[in-house]
């Protein structure tokens, strides 16, 4: 699996001693070169561990072993791994896919997502499943990212089978 790295400046170095838990799946809502440059401007406050073009090609914004600022502060959120008064990042690999929530992923991000969480499952030992691949919404359900379109039942289900 090839990777390109490009360094977002919005992250935080480190985890707090915390390790990941869980991978949060967001949708970008803008086409690759729209939200790669969105997570490259400073003053956005915004970056995904990974984001996945629409052809499948996979960049990291940030090392995963450091906090991206991908998911926020939670509000009512419904992810059984959730920690009252934990700011989420500190927990969870971000990863997103350009595009919209109206339309969901293509079936090249579908491969190279379903590719990147047998990966991270192996390297941060999180297991493939619903408790441990989530949507954003899942953390702040007061969005719809990563949208209707994005099956994430059917994601984790192809990578189980890795």
């Amino acid at each position: 699996m090839e990777i390109i790295k490009r360094q977002s400046p919005n992250f935080r170095e480190g985890r707090e001693n915390f390790k990941p838990k869980a991978i949060v799946i967001h949708v970008s809502d803008g086409s690759f070169s729209s939200s790669l440059d969105w997570c490259m401007r400073k003053e956005s406050k915004v970056s995904y561990h990974f984001l996945v073009k629409e052809d499948g090609q996979i960049y990291e914004l940030v090392d995963p072993k450091n906090t991206a600022w991908h998911a926020g502060l939670a509000v009512l959120p419904t992810w059984s791994g959730h920690t009252v008064g934990r700011n989420p990042n500190l927990e969870t690999i971000g990863i997103a896919f350009a595009g919209f929530a109206s339309k969901g992923p293509t079936y090249a991000q579908i491969l190279a997502i379903r590719e990147l969480l047998v990966e991270l499952s192996h390297i941060h030992i999180i297991p493939l499943d619903r408790e441990h691949v989530i949507g954003h919404n899942e953390i702040r359900t007061d969005k719809v990212c990563p949208g209707a379109h994005a099956d994430l039942a059917a994601i984790v289900y192809f990578a189980q089978l890795q």
